[in-house]
């Protein structure tokens, strides 16, 4: 799990920085984009607006880090869809299965400050973080 969680950071990691480097002018504001090609625009809308209500914290954690006029961009990617035909032997089969995977950035014009990962069931009945550190799903939701 945690080798495949580090495959899609370091993908989303370089879509930020490309994404990013296109623009001239940084931008404070937030940010809704996937790097999954099959998701559409109303499921991406659907899945980031379903995210942002049911997790307020991710919207308190950008204003903890603006404090002190800090500008924040928070960038909501979705990352990966589900696949239903993932490998059933993987430990981890339901969350590939059957969640969208919700990279959270938060970044400054010059650094990104902090990243979150979160995983939305298809159906929106769940919602999970990645505790990277204990390479676990902690539920949300």
């Amino acid at each position: 799990m945690k080798r495949r969680f580090m495959v899609y950071a370091a993908l989303l990691g370089t879509a930020v920085i490309l994404l990013g480097c296109s623009f001239f002018n940084f931008d404070a504001s937030d940010a809704v984009v996937t790097t999954d090609k099959t998701v559409s625009q109303d499921t991406l809308v659907k899945i980031t607006s379903y995210l942002l209500d049911n997790v307020p914290d991710i919207r308190s954690e950008k204003l903890r880090l603006a404090a002190g006029n800090t500008k924040i961009k928070m960038t909501l990617s979705i990352i990966a869809s589900p696949e239903p035909g993932h490998t059933k032997n993987d430990p981890d089969y339901k969350y590939h299965a059957e969640y969208y995977w919700v990279y959270v950035s938060y970044k400054t014009k010059d650094r990104l400050e902090k990243y979150d990962t979160y995983l939305v069931q298809k159906d929106l009945a769940d919602i999970y973080h990645c505790d990277t550190e204990a390479d676990t799903f902690v539920k949300v939701k």
